[in-house]
Parts: structure tokens; C-alpha cells; sequence
């Protein structure tokens, strides 16, 4: 794994856990709105429930203590004969009265409402309004988010029964219409969503932490893994190369050749060699010493390797001073590379002191070229090589024997 795919690997995770984070984030604040609504369709149940019992009454006598609101129907209120004076509530009135103890005494307010109110008490708000509108267009219940005394609640709202749509449901409009809304603070919800928030938030971030170390520790161990690779690759290519030209050497020369040999068996085309010797290098080392000898034969491989980059061709140290050249080409063009290596060993004019041919460093060569047939050997190529390279050292030396 690379540092860019590391980093965009992280990247990624770190995109999929902030869009886990603020779905989930979506879903708790839709949660926490049904978890509102549902308790706000449990209170219209309970209300609706009270007005039930006391329409079935009747409506209820409670004794006055200055403070009751009595319906204003004929006979709201009457005397006991131990003189207390009692006020008839009606259903409508006593939701009005539970009304008026939930707003002073908890955040939930409920109200009894109505297109034309016989009661102001029971006039519809603009949201309820548009509520009760929609249940005469066939809504059963309507819910949502409504400002209301400049704070945003959690309203709910449904239309009373048709048995509570009755003369002594004190407060209603003459077509009936009434409805209960009830409406919850959203600051009541928000210590739970900010809570869940505050969860959700610890554990993406666990998560979050946990996969950038994952990559973190899978990007380490695959750098480990390259580098060592990559040892155990340059390992692999110096067991191939020769240390001091750095060509490759006898061992990968002798891996080439067999597989260059049957693949040029198989398609049935020509492959060439080149056998070269530095011409009169033992002179040259006993008169400048070794250490000028192996500079000689690194600037010799320098040169020739300027003239193999075909993936076919191959150039190597075949011992002491002895290069070889296998490529895939015919006669006439390996003939024609051969002198080219020739004239290009002869143009870097290194002095040789003790040459008998010359005043500069020079080669001698040998070329071949075999269609590898069933029964040949590659070794068939070799000695031909071979032999011309005598004979160009025969005829006086650089240059190319055939």
C-alpha cells in the first residue's frame, strides 16, 4: 500500500463514518420527535378519556371556592343543604381546568380547540387552525414542529370524538369541530438528544479511530513487506550481477541463453553471438596494476551497455576480461553491432602503454548465427563464437571475426 492509497483509504473511512454519523444523527432527532408526538397522543388519550367520564356524569359538581370557572349553561351552579355552594363543570371545562394546571405546573400544555368557539378560551391558534381545516378534509390527526409563546414545541392535534360533538360539551362550535392539541417543549427532548449526540459522537469516533489505526498498521506492515521485498529483490539481482562492471554475470548469462535458445527453436528465428576480449589486457594490468585494470574493465562495460536496450539483447561479463553479446538478429546485423562495438570501444582512445596493436585500449570480437534446430545445442552457438574470436586474435586483433 502506498502513502497516497493509505491516505485516500483514510480519507474514505473518514467520509463513511461522518455520513454514518449524520444519518444517525437525522434518525435521533426524528426518533426523539416520534418519541414526543407519541407521548402527546398518550395525553390527548387521557383527555379525552376524563372528557369521556364526564359527559357520561353529565358533567360534574365540585364545590366553589372562587376560583372555578363554571360553564355558562343554565344551572351551573346549585346549593347543598349544608349551605356550599357547588359549580357544575361540564367536559369542555374541566379540560380547560387540567389545561390551566399542566401550564402551571409542568413543561406539557394541552388545549381545547375550535374553528367558532363559543368559549375565546378554546379559540384555535393559527397551526391549529390549519389543523382542524384538514380534518374536514379527511386528516385523522395532524403533528409537527409550531413556535408557540416564541418556543419551539412538539404539537400534536386530533379531533375529539363524535360523541363528545354535544350541547354539553360547553366551548365547541355548533357543527362541532373540536379538537385537542398538545403541545411539548423541544428543549424537554433536547437533554436526550444531546446526550445520544453526545454517545453517537464517542462512539464514531472510537470507530473512527480504530479503522485509521487498521490502515495505519496495514499501511506499516506492507511498507515492512516492500522493503523487504525490495531487499530481497536487489539481493536476487546482485546474485545476478557481476560486482565489479556491473553487467549481468555468468549466472543469469546461462539462464538467458537456454530460455533465448527455445524460444528461438519455437518461432524459428535466427539468434546471434558476440564473444569479445579486451586485446592484450594482461599487459595492461602488469604495467598500470589491477586496480587501473578493473577501472579499465568498468569504463569497456560502460560503453558497450550503451548499445543493449532491446529487452531480447543481452550483454555480459563472461569472465576475466571476456564479454559476451546474445542477441535475436541475423547474420549481417550482428556482424554490423559487432563493429560498431568495435569502433566505440576504439573511440574512447584509454591509453594502453603495453598494446602491441595500439596506443589506446581495444578489442577483438567473434560473431555467430544459428536457426536453433531439434538437433542443436546452444553450446553449437558458443563455439563458433568462440572460434571466430581466435580468429580475429589470429589476424592481428581489433577486430571482428566471422
Amino acid at each position: 500500500m502506498r502513502r497516497i492509497t493509505f491516505l485516500v483509504y483514510a480519507v474514505l473511512w473518514m467520509m463513511l463514518i461522518s455520513l454514518s454519523y449524520y444519518q444517525q444523527l437525522k434518525d435521533t432527532k426524528r426518533y426523539a420527535e416520534d418519541i414526543a408526538i407519541r407521548q402527546a397522543a398518550m395525553f390527548f388519550d387521557h383527555i379525552v378519556l376524563i372528557r369521556q367520564w364526564n359527559s357520561s356524569h353529565g358533567g360534574v359538581y365540585a364545590v366553589d371556592d372562587g376560583q372555578i370557572r363554571a360553564d355558562s349553561t343554565a344551572s351551573s351552579f346549585v346549593e347543598t343543604k349544608d349551605g356550599r355552594r357547588l359549580a357544575w363543570i361540564g367536559p369542555t371545562q374541566m379540560a380547560r381546568e387540567l389545561a390551566d394546571a399542566a401550564k402551571s405546573k409542568t413543561v406539557i400544555r394541552f388545549h381545547v380547540a375550535s374553528i367558532r368557539p363559543s368559549s375565546a378560551d378554546n379559540k384555535a391558534d393559527e397551526w391549529e387552525l390549519r389543523a382542524l381545516l384538514a380534518f374536514r378534509n379527511g386528516e385523522t390527526s395532524v403533528r409537527g414542529i409550531a413556535v408557540l409563546d416564541n418556543q419551539p414545541y412538539y404539537r400534536y392535534i386530533a379531533p375529539l370524538p363524535a360523541a363528545e360533538n354535544c350541547l354539553t360539551c360547553a366551548g365547541l362550535d355548533d357543527d362541532g369541530g373540536g379538537a385537542i392539541s398538545v403541545s411539548i417543549p423541544v428543549a424537554s427532548i433536547d437533554a436526550f438528544i444531546s446526550e445520544r449526540l453526545r454517545q453517537l459522537g464517542v462512539t464514531h469516533g472510537i470507530i473512527a479511530s480504530v479503522g485509521v489505526i487498521v490502515l495505519l498498521l496495514s499501511y506499516l506492515a506492507q511498507v515492512r513487506l516492500s522493503k523487504r521485498l525490495d531487499k530481497a529483490k536487489s539481493r536476487l539481482q546482485l546474485a545476478y550481477l557481476d560486482s565489479l562492471t556491473l553487467l549481468p554475470n555468468r549466472r543469469y548469462y546461462d539462464a538467458f541463453v537456454k530460455r533465448e535458445w527455445k524460444r528461438a527453436m519455437r518461432h524459428q528465428y535466427p539468434i546471434s553471438m558476440i564473444m569479445i576480449d579486451i586485446d592484450y589486457f594482461k599487459a595492461y594490468n602488469d604495467s598500470l596494476g589491477h586496480p587501473e585494470g578493473d577501472q579499465c574493465l568498468r569504463q569497456v562495460a560502460r560503453t558497450l551497455k550503451r548499445f543493449f536496450r532491446r529487452p531480447g539483447d543481452l550483454i555480459a561479463r563472461y569472465g576475466g576480461e571476456e564479454f559476451c553479446v546474445v542477441a535475436a538478429c541475423d547474420a549481417n546485423q550482428i556482424l554490423a553491432l559487432a563493429e560498431i562495438l568495435r569502433k566505440a570501444i576504439e573511440n574512447m582512445r584509454l591509453p594502453h602503454p603495453n598494446s602491441k596493436i595500439s596506443e589506446f585500449v581495444t578489442i577483438s570480437l567473434g560473431v555467430s548465427t544459428i536457426v536453433p534446430r531439434e538437433h542443436q545445442e546452444f553450446e553449437q552457438l558458443l563455439h563458433a563464437a568462440d572460434q571466430a574470436l581466435y580468429n580475429a586474435k589470429a589476424s592481428g586483433r581489433n577486430r571482428v571475426g566471422r
